[in-house]
């Protein structure tokens, strides 16, 4: 019974190893330009708190 219960213990206490993802963050903004027209920009983070790596992805799109 109580290696059962030592087993249950660690299998809970490791589950939080496996559901840490990826911390992503995104931003939008539009803004409008000096000739009158509209810029749409999108920013998003990716942060791997296991590894430390960190990804940025940056999109503009410029309508008139």
């Amino acid at each position: 019974m109580k290696t059962t219960i030592a087993i249950l213990l660690v299998m809970t206490s490791c589950t939080g190893f496996f559901t840490t993802g990826c911390v992503t963050s995104h931003t939008e903004s539009d803004h409008r330009t000096l000739l009158g027209g509209y810029k749409h920009a999108e920013t998003t983070t990716t942060r791997n708190p296991i590894t430390g790596n960190t990804t940025v992805t940056h999109k503009e799109q410029k309508y008139e």
